[in-house]
């Protein structure tokens, strides 16, 4: 074999290889997402029991409150007639993590546990619209519409199930170890 060739075939093997290890190529790098939340600190949050039970989503979203450094991360449950919690970051640790929740802080994520696939993080921002719209639940609160375009989507998939053909949700990674719930990408 001809050096040439084989310098060839081990750049393949070695792309092959980058592509093979890369994370999951249905996670979202259109926008920067760094969450975590420590239940440590907030043990009473809903978003615990969203990441815990499966076919449970809560919306999450955060901002600072203007007046102090300190963060407000604040928490709606897809329970019928949940209210919205607001958890404030209060410890020097968590107010040293970055908060960065996909396209937007103010608009924030979608995060639970989906009855086949785990946990689930997404853009609670609509892929499909030209400005930012806040997605939101349908009556089932397994689905979120855009009322804009008027897309629903399914949160088992994140896929469009009514509405014109177009993108899925953004998707993050996610995961809960017991002490502190992340979403990255």
């Amino acid at each position: 074999m001809t050096l040439r060739r084989s310098s060839c075939l081990w750049l393949c093997a070695l792309l092959w290889t980058l592509i093979a290890c890369d994370a999951d190529s249905t996670i979202s790098r259109e926008n920067r997402c760094r969450f975590t939340f420590s239940y440590q600190d907030h043990p009473s949050s809903k978003l615990f029991v969203a990441v815990q039970n499966p076919g449970s989503y809560a919306f999450v979203w955060t901002k600072g409150d203007g007046k102090t450094i300190s963060r407000h991360v604040y928490v709606l449950h897809n329970e019928q007639g949940a209210e919205t919690e607001d958890n404030i970051i209060r410890t020097a640790p968590e107010n040293q993590l970055e908060y960065t929740l996909g396209a937007s802080n103010e608009i924030g994520l979608i995060i639970g546990a989906s009855n086949f696939n785990g946990l689930q993080a997404y853009d609670r921002v609509c892929p499909n619209c030209a400005i930012e719209r806040a997605l939101q639940w349908t009556g089932n609160r397994q689905q979120v519409v855009c009322n804009e375009c008027q897309r629903t989507y399914a949160l088992e998939t994140g896929g469009i199930i009514a509405g014109d053909e177009g993108s899925p949700l953004k998707r993050y990674n996610c995961s809960f170890n017991g002490m502190a719930l992340n979403a990255w990408n």
